[in-house]
This record gives C-alpha cells, sequence and structure tokens, in this order.
C-alpha cells in the first residue's frame, strides 16, 4: 500500500505519515464508492420516502387534503415507499413519516368512471400505537 499518494486521486500527500486521503471530499467519495449494496439500497428508500414525505407535505397545508392521483404521480411520489401504516375504519393510510395517504375513488361529476384520488393528512396524537397487521381486512 502506497501511504505517499492519496487512496482516492493519488494526489501526494502531505502530514501524518498513515494519511490516506488527501482532503475529507476524497474521503468521503472513497468510502461512498466501497458501501455495502445493501447500505447502498437502505439510502434509496429512505430517499424516496424523505421525497414522498415532502410532496405530501407541500399538499397539505392544512393537515388535510384531497388531490388527484395523477398529481402526486406527476412529482415524482412512489407509492410503493412509506415508513408506517394505520388503519381507521375502511382507510388504510400509508404514512412518510408524519404525512400519510389513503387510496380513494371518487365519482367524477362529467364521467361514469370513478377518479383515483388520494386523501392526504398529517398524524394525529390519536394514531399512535393503534396498527395491528393481523387484524386488518
Amino acid at each position: 500500500m502506497d501511504h505517499q499518494k492519496c487512496q482516492t486521486c493519488d494526489k501526494p500527500l502531505a502530514g501524518r505519515i498513515d494519511k490516506r486521503f488527501c482532503d475529507s471530499q476524497c474521503r468521503a467519495n472513497f468510502h461512498n464508492r466501497h458501501k455495502r449494496k445493501t447500505e447502498r439500497v437502505i439510502a434509496a428508500v429512505n430517499r424516496q420516502i424523505r421525497k414522498n414525505r415532502s410532496i405530501l407535505f407541500k399538499l397539505c397545508p392544512d393537515g388535510k387534503a384531497t388531490v388527484r392521483k395523477e398529481r402526486l404521480v406527476d412529482l415524482g411520489f412512489s407509492f410503493q415507499y412509506f415508513s408506517s401504516v394505520y388503519q381507521e375504519g375502511s382507510l388504510t393510510y400509508y404514512f412518510s413519516y408524519e404525512y400519510g395517504f389513503a387510496p380513494i375513488l371518487q365519482q367524477s361529476r362529467t364521467e361514469k368512471v370513478p377518479v383515483q384520488k388520494v386523501l392526504i393528512i398529517q398524524y394525529q396524537e390519536h394514531m399512535k400505537g393503534k396498527f395491528d397487521p393481523w387484524k386488518m381486512t
């Protein structure tokens, strides 16, 4: 192992004898490239859940809103990633941290086909600890 050159960019090193990188950017790049594949998958899922949360927050400024499914999709929302589930009656809410959505169908005033919409809510204290996957219908 050559201790005289940066392990990322091969620039000459100055300073401590055990120094491996020329700066913090090279150190971060090296470690990011050598992360395990499972860690990269986890990071990607967390990024999508944060993005979902951001979209729900933007569309739900007052704690409750209803929007068309297409609007969420257009903003890059992914329905397959969420952090928790809450069921109330016949509705199942899928949460991205403190913002959740429930898929609903609403009859269109002009068309005979139901419109796919999403009911967005903000987490409320009464929802805490209520989810039991064995009681889902």
